[in-house]
Parts: C-alpha cells; structure tokens; sequence
C-alpha cells in the first residue's frame, strides 16, 4: 500500500539524493529509498517532471549508465576545470584515448589485437584504464594462450557521460576529430559533474 506522501516532496527528496550521490542515481536506488511511499510509475513521473524543471536552468539531469546524475552543461566546463584545478595529470594522455577507442569500439578486444591496431606495446596504458576503472576484464579469449580480453566499464560511460554504447559517436566521426575526449563525447549529452 502506497503512502499519502506528496509528489512535490518525492521530488524535492529526489533532487537532494541527486546532489549527495557519487554515482549515477538508478531506479532501482529510488525503489528502495521510497519503498511503500511510491511505486515504480509515480516515480518515473516524478523523475520526469524533475529532469523538465532542469531543463530551462544553467545544470541538468542526464540518464547516463542505466541511471541518472545532476550534471553540469558543457558551455560551464571551463568555469569547472579551474574551481577544481585540473592538472595534466587527471586528463587522458594521447595513448590512453587511442587505446580507450579502440576498446569501446572493438570490445571485446585483447592486448595483442589492440596492439596490432596501435602497433605499439599497450601494457603500461592499460594497466593506467584499469587503475582508473575506464576499462575491465572481461574473461578469457578461448584461444591458444587463453589471452585477457578488455572491454569498458561502468566508470567509463560516466566518464563520458553515455546511456550506452550507441550513444558513441561513429568511427568517421572520431576519425575526422581525431580521438579526443570531446570527440568521444556524444554532442547530446553534456559534460557530466564528475568527469575526473
């Protein structure tokens, strides 16, 4: 049985886990929050009645890795990178964007296959995506030598602010940009908060 709990307060709690949340905010999150004050469908109401009133301010709500975040808009990025100081080392080299595409794209993929596309050793750059949970293993290549494949993760679809992998640009795109991480960037979806 449902509570008389008002939606204006349902919502008014939404957006405060939003802003308190290290990690995109799922259905399944708010299901256990409001167990017994909101079904599933009010919530998704609620939800959208939210991500409409953002719309028409200077931050946002994005769906992003089967959830949602309160994110900053792109236009703002500046503004951001200097509040937190974002030194060269927090930004992705030049080799871990070449190696991250050609995962996200080719997944699952091996160290030998990415680097036959590269044409240089990638240990050292995927050691780095792991330390930085941008990529993950997904098992073992049933082949001679039983090899590591690699695939994105989580963590990776956060960072570049994706609901999916089919919100990635296509590879003529990327190949026009060169790999960047703004080319990487889907051009719906703005910078989310919590890109480093």
């Amino acid at each position: 049985m449902m509570s008389d709990m008002d939606p204006k307060k349902g919502k008014a709690i939404i957006e405060n886990l939003l802003l308190v949340a290290d990690r995109p905010l799922t259905f399944d999150n708010l299901i256990e929050v409001f167990k017994g004050e909101f079904d599933k469908n009010t919530l998704e109401g609620i939800m959208e009645g939210l991500i409409s009133d953002y719309i028409e301010r200077d931050i946002q709500i994005i769906e992003i890795a089967k959830g949602y975040q309160l994110c900053t808009r792109y236009e703002y990025s500046e503004w951001v990178k200097r509040f937190h100081k974002i030194d060269k080392g927090s930004v992705l080299s030049k080799a871990s964007l070449d190696a991250l595409s050609i995962i996200a794209y080719k997944q699952p993929i091996t160290k030998a296959e990415i680097e036959d596309i590269r044409g240089v050793d990638t240990s050292g750059v995927l050691k780095a995506l792991l330390e930085r949970n941008l990529i993950r293993i997904l098992g073992r290549k049933k082949v001679i030598g039983r090899p590591i494949m690699y695939g994105t993760s989580r963590r990776f679809m956060e960072y570049f602010g994706l609901k999916s992998l089919s919100d990635l640009p296509t590879i003529e795109e990327v190949t026009e940009e060169g790999v960047t991480e703004e080319a990487l960037m889907p051009t719906t979806v703005e910078t989310n908060r919590d890109e480093n």
